[in-house]
């Protein structure tokens, strides 16, 4: 284009008038967000099987609160979580997130959080709270567990879950699996055991057998692990609150840390037992637990503990020579 006609172009341009900077009006960039609401807090209780609440917070009217948890960290509440997983919500009323906007600010920030399974790897943390959840009701009324005393017993367990070669020596019956735990009413006596006077409730010998069986089926069904892997028990911590009647149905609830998915062929793992009757805890159990994945480890492992447990009695069985050669024995 030569200069004429450039300069006639230029004359047809119109300039518009100067406009202040956009950095002085922030309000086109800085829009108010909308908090999401993590999908745990619920603003309608009752709709899960449980319910948290904060020991300040209230329900509101009309909600029952049967099977409501009262929590008083954001540390239980992460615990329940992990516990319960999808079977359990947290209510927060609008006077409690007003009066305490910290909490409910990490709240709201553990809902974005992926919370850590290992966070339940204490075994005695789980017992406790463990120990503050009530029974299920809700989801058992849709099980075939028997609830009431009119109820029809389901048929034992397989005895594989529970290492017996004998159906009659089962104390539990075929579960009921809800999230991470399992339910199972117990029976009130089997071949093994055998007493030498009737009795008007369970014997104690039976309970702590019912939760060791309770224990092992978790392993198998909640954890995965091959029929033909093996358990050897470490500790059973047990306690005992109520007779339990042997004319009505008793609940047994088990949970257990035991995931088969890792790559060790040996671990150690443990798990949780509580015993219900008319929805009263009546006893419960911690059992820890070395797990062999496969009979080959299981029977490699028996070897080196026979050879251990010989070398002990010949150690005991010099002990006592010695005392007898100097004389102590009488």
């Amino acid at each position: 284009m030569n200069t004429s006609a450039a300069q006639s172009q230029i004359g047809k341009i119109q300039f518009l008038p100067a406009r202040p900077m956009l950095v002085s009006r922030p309000s086109q960039f800085h829009t108010e967000r909308k908090t999401r609401k993590p999908s745990f807090i619920t603003d309608l209780p009752g709709q899960k099987p449980y319910t948290l609440l904060f020991e300040e917070d209230v329900l509101p009217s009309g909600v029952s609160g049967l099977q409501s948890v009262r929590v008083s960290s954001l540390e239980e509440v992460q615990q329940y979580l992990v516990l319960l997983g999808d079977t359990c919500e947290l209510y927060l009323s609008r006077n409690f997130s007003r009066e305490h906007a910290d909490l409910s600010a990490k709240l709201h920030l553990l809902g974005v959080r992926r919370i850590k399974p290992d966070s339940c790897s204490d075994p005695e943390s789980t017992r406790r709270f463990l120990n503050r959840l009530p029974l299920d009701l809700r989801s058992l009324l849709q099980s075939p567990l028997a609830l009431t005393d009119d109820d029809r017993l389901p048929q034992p367990i397989n005895p594989s879950f529970i290492h017996k070669k004998n159906v009659r020596n089962a104390l539990l019956s075929e579960p009921f699996i809800d999230g991470k735990f399992l339910y199972f009413n117990m029976f009130d006596g089997i071949d093994e055991f055998r007493f030498d006077h009737e009795s008007d409730h369970l014997q104690g010998m039976l309970i702590l057998e019912a939760m060791r069986q309770a224990a092992i089926a978790a392993g198998h069904i909640l954890g995965g692990l091959p029929l033909d892997g093996g358990m050897t028990l470490l500790t059973y911590d047990t306690g005992f609150y109520n007779y339990v009647e042997n004319t009505s149905p008793v609940i047994l609830r088990t949970y257990s840390n035991f995931n088969c998915t890792g790559d060790d062929d040996e671990v150690e793992s443990y798990a949780v037992c509580h015993l219900y009757q008319w929805g009263k805890l009546c006893a419960e159990a911690s059992l820890k637990a070395f797990i062999f994945k496969n009979r080959e480890r299981y029977a490699t492992h028996r070897i080196r503990s026979g050879k251990i447990m010989d070398r002990v009695k010949r150690q005991y069985d010099a002990k006592l020579s010695l005392l007898e050669t100097q004389g102590v024995r009488s």
